[in-house]
């Protein structure tokens, strides 16, 4: 029973690769057409600054054991 479950997820994992090649080499033709779109900042500079702080407060949070679980 293992083995099978272990050939059909090697079987999705082909088919996944696949389908994402052939997405990938459709689309080439037209990312080279098509200038690059600027990106727009959508969140002011003061807010993106504070985002980040409170980013790294929770990483630094969770791996050190102070929030999570326990």
């Amino acid at each position: 029973m293992m083995r099978l479950v272990l050939l059909l997820l090697i079987a999705a994992a082909l088919v996944f690769a696949g389908g994402q090649a052939l997405k990938a080499l459709r689309g080439l033709p037209r990312r080279r057409a098509t200038p690059p779109v600027p990106q727009e900042d959508a969140m002011p500079a003061p807010f993106r600054t504070i985002a980040y702080i409170v980013l790294l407060a929770l990483m630094a949070g969770t791996a050190t054991g102070l929030l999570g679980v326990g």
